[in-house]
Order: C-alpha cells, then sequence, then structure tokens
C-alpha cells in the first residue's frame, strides 16, 4: 500500500471520511480485468487471527490526504477502469455512502470488499447502484463463524447478505482464506454449497507471515494439491479458483 502522495489540485475540498489509511495508485489484482485504484478504509468488527491487514483493524489516528487521492482520480480517470474499496471493514465507515457519492460524481465504478456483517448496508449500496461489484469473504461455517470471527451473531449477518448478493444481480464473488483453524477441508465444498446461484468462488491460500494473530503465523498452511481437489469439489456448485498456492 502506498502512502498519499501530493498532486496537483486547484481545488481543496472536505475529506468524506475520516478513515482514509491510504492508497494504492495502479493495479490488476483486485478488480481482475481492470486497471485499478485501490483505497484502504481503516476500522474493522471483526478479529480474524489470519487477517492480512492487521494494521487496519482499528480506525486511523490521522486521515490520510483525500484531496491527493481525488487528483490521482481525477488525472488518470480516462485509463483507470474504477475503484476498489477494502479495509478493514469499509461497511463500518459511517461515511461509507458519502465516500461512494464522491466517487460516483467522478464516475468511477467501484467495486466493495465486505466482511458481510452488515447485510443491511450492502443491500441498500446496491439498490442505489453506488457499487458495480461485491466481493464477499466467508470465513468459515456458520455454525463457527462466531467464535473466527469474534462478533456473536455474524454466522447469520453474513448468511443474509450472501442471499442478498445471489438474489441481487450485481456482479460478485465469494472468497475463503483457506486458514486451517477456521476451515477444515471438506468445509469448502460445504460452503460452496450455500453459495448456488452465485457467480464465483475463490479459495484464497493462506499467508502465515502477514497474520494479524502471532498464534498464526506458526500455523501451516494446506498443501496446494489439497487446496486444488477442494476447488474440484466445489465446482459441483458455482465456478471457483485457486489463488495464492
Amino acid at each position: 500500500m502506498n502512502s498519499p502522495h501530493t498532486q496537483a489540485e486547484s481545488t481543496s475540498v472536505e475529506a468524506p471520511t475520516r478513515r482514509l489509511v491510504g492508497w494504492r495508485p495502479a493495479g490488476m489484482l483486485d478488480w481482475p480485468g481492470r486497471v485499478t485504484t485501490t483505497i484502504f478504509l481503516g476500522g474493522c468488527d471483526f478479529r480474524c487471527p489470519f487477517c492480512h491487514n492487521g494494521q487496519l483493524v482499528t480506525e486511523p489516528a490521522e486521515c490520510a490526504d483525500w484531496n491527493a487521492l481525488a487528483a490521482h482520480l481525477i488525472e488518470k480517470r480516462d485509463w483507470l477502469d474504477g475503484v476498489v474499496i477494502t479495509g478493514g471493514e469499509p461497511t463500518t465507515d459511517p461515511a461509507l455512502r458519502t465516500v461512494l457519492e464522491a466517487l460516483s460524481e467522478l464516475d468511477m465504478p467501484v467495486k466493495l470488499d465486505t466482511n458481510g456483517n452488515h447485510p443491511e448496508i450492502v443491500a441498500e449500496l446496491i439498490a442505489e447502484g453506488l457499487v458495480a461489484f461485491v466481493a464477499l469473504d466467508i470465513k468459515s461455517l456458520r455454525d463457527r463463524y462466531d467464535a473466527v470471527s469474534g462478533v456473536e451473531g455474524s454466522g447469520e449477518r453474513v448468511t443474509r447478505t450472501i442471499e442478498s448478493l445471489i438474489g441481487s444481480g450485481i456482479a460478485h464473488e465469494f472468497r475463503t482464506t483457506a486458514y486451517p483453524g477456521a476451515v477444515a477441508l471438506d468445509d469448502f465444498a460445504k460452503i460452496a454449497q450455500t453459495l448456488r446461484g452465485g457467480d464465483r468462488y475463490a479459495i484464497q491460500q493462506f499467508q502465515p507471515d502477514n497474520a494479524m494473530d502471532p498464534r498464526a503465523v506458526s500455523v501451516l498452511p494446506y498443501h496446494a494439491d489439497e487446496l486444488a481437489e477442494a476447488v474440484i469439489e466445489c465446482r459441483k456448485y458455482l465456478p471457483t479458483a485457486l489463488r495464492g498456492a
């Protein structure tokens, strides 16, 4: 993640959010098939031990330079295909809608990364046309969700977000980090069954070096061949890919 940098800008506006941590100017990995700028918002309501963005779990003490970001988007809008908003957890930011409205004024399509713990917010943003794509992280099976996320009732709320996304007609994907402490190998197919009718599913290899919980750093990831077999089983229910293995 790059630190915000200064760009020439004729006017200065008040930042629509106080949670802007930074932004990556351009890349093709966060929204496959598109060149995007990725915006990082601090603050998350989950405490997953395998989180790879642990530094973004808390709200930033100081907001990054929104004007520099806006200047970048204006300058590069002719070759940028959109913006990805990630975190942290963007839906915990009370100013998220204001951020999306500001990006809409710049004619920037938005992909939203979310943990799905706020189904009403996700549904409202979709209904209002403020997001063009939603990526939903699925941490575990529903009956194990609260223990993994550290938040009571999260399994039920994420299930509602899944159902809402599948029925919304908006482009979307579901993804699960293959952390052995949260998902067993045969859990992936069980999760995939609950995603029938969804656009696609991705199993992402766990990277212990980036884990938020020091205890997770010593956890041995699943072998790539084991995950490849899980992908084959998941494809019985919806298109599934393996990433990072």
